[in-house]
């Protein structure tokens, strides 16, 4: 029987399978610029680089091993990380890392993620027949760069801690219009060192075009501090204030005009971004590639829908759209905790299983869209790319009526032929969801997005009302 797994409305998709076969921890090592903001980035410590690709270890391996022994195989390394300098190689067998006792990659990359720049790290390995420790001082992520824009780490606080924010700015001279990018559901940190991200490439065309961007991490990503992203309070209420965070302090920047100031918000970003509108006003919302209809209501459109682009057979599909309808009803209508679920319908694990805290999900179920964009007065500009299959096409002009409909004319529709969910290129949903194609960004929604902003942030005429 063919499985179809449903992956959301998801900017980030991530295959555990391939994170345990193999992981390549954290990035490459360097230094780079540091900010103030609402909180000082300089007490925000960098996450640290190890520099390690690890994989589990293979049956010659563990056939060396005492049974209550554990461990990964050190795969390879990169050039200029602090397990290189220490002498780690590959083939190596990690079995601690401080008092962590290493059990699979997914642990390791877990605790590996959790040092910062400037630590200490003791780590255990096997080489060979010996053991041994080695002595390493965890050397700092190398930081975002571009030759045409300046790059700020700065740091905000929310819910008593510290969050990374990530600023581009033509200069830091100014005031520039600015723009708080909403991302979408996950717990990837959004960083892109070589800038090679789609997302990257629409907010540096856009500082390019005269725009102050910011990016918020999430809680526990990257270099956030606080709580695991993926913890059941990690809720959606949790993920705005954060934003919120992030937007108070960019208004306050010397090189931004608070008077101009919009959010972008991709994917589950343009569910969020009325919410944070609704309690810090800006000049106008831009949703790409998002939600109106209800959540629980979309979920069975979506999962249908891909699905059937995955050539399903008709009958199975029934069969699995039934318990799907019945296993998120319990989690998101009836709010039952996972635990509550599997206890009755063990068979419903793979179709609750989400990329963010089921907490957020429910919070999700639980919102009135229509409620939340009455209550924002701003312009509003809603693309979607024509060949997306994540989010639906339809719920864009279903969006822009429901605008219309509290504040006529606020609304502007902009369909992109030919751009997929990840904004890239992809001529039909079939081509999207089987990764066929050039798989190239594309370029236009920068392009509308740009001339929208330009458009709403000019100084009205002489004589204008």
């Amino acid at each position: 029987m063919m499985t179809v797994r449903m992956f959301s409305i998801c900017h980030y998709v991530r295959n555990k399978k391939n994170l345990r076969n193999l992981v390549a921890l954290l990035l490459l090592a360097g230094s780079g610029p540091a900010g103030s903001g609402a909180a000082s980035a300089q007490e925000l410590k960098r996450s640290g680089f190890l520099g390690v690709a690890a994989v589990p270890l293979p049956d010659a391996a563990k056939a060396q091993f005492p049974a209550d022994e554990t461990g990964v195989m050190v795969k390879g390394l990169v050039d200029g990380g602090s397990a290189k300098e220490a002498d780690i190689r590959p083939g190596d067998i990690v079995t601690r890392v401080n008092d962590y006792k290493v059990t699979d990659v997914e642990g390791f990359v877990r605790n590996a993620k959790s040092l910062r720049a400037g630590d200490a790290a003791a780590i255990s390995l096997r080489r060979g027949g010996d053991s041994m420790i080695k002595r390493v001082q965890v050397k700092p992520r190398p930081y975002e760069t571009a030759s045409d824009a300046a790059v700020l780490y700065k740091a905000v606080s929310a819910d008593d801690s510290l969050r990374r924010v990530i600023v581009t700015t033509p200069d830091q001279k100014g005031p520039y219009p600015a723009i708080l990018y909403i991302t979408g559901v996950g717990c990837a940190s959004q960083e892109s060192l070589d800038l090679s991200s789609a997302e990257s490439k629409l907010l540096y065309g856009l500082t390019r075009a005269g725009f102050v961007t910011m990016r918020v991490e999430k809680t526990g990503t990257g270099d956030s501090q606080g709580i695991s992203c993926g913890a059941p309070q990690a809720d959606l209420q949790a993920e705005v204030r954060g934003y919120l965070a992030g937007l108070r302090a960019l208004k306050q920047y010397p090189f931004v005009d608070p008077e101009n100031v919009f959010l972008l918000g991709l994917s589950l970003g343009g569910v969020e971004a009325p919410l944070i509108a609704g309690q810090e006003p800006v000049k106008g919302l831009v949703v790409v590639n998002t939600v109106a209809k209800p959540f629980f209501e979309y979920l069975l459109d979506t999962m249908r829908r891909q699905a059937l682009l995955r050539h399903t057979a008709y009958d199975e599909l029934e069969r699995m759209m039934r318990l799907k309808e019945l296993c998120n009803h319990r989690l998101l209508i009836e709010k039952r905790t996972p635990e509550q679920v599997l206890l009755d319908a063990p068979e419903c694990r793979e179709h609750i299983d989400y990329p963010a805290p089921y907490t957020l999900m429910q919070q999700w179920a639980s919102l009135n869209m229509a409620e939340e964009w009455k209550r924002i007065n701003s312009p509003v500009l809603i693309i979607y790319g024509t060949s997306d299959y994540v989010a639906s096409n339809s719920d864009h002009p279903y969006l822009a009526d429901i605008i219309d409909s509290f504040h006529p004319g606020s609304a502007t529709l902009a369909p992109i032929e030919g751009m997929d969910h990840y904004l890239l290129t992809a001529a039909s949903m079939e081509e999207s969801i089987a990764r066929t194609g050039r798989r190239e960004f594309n370029p236009v929604v920068t392009a509308k997005i740009t001339a929208w902003l330009k458009q709403q942030s000019a100084p009205a005429a002489a004589g204008a009302p």
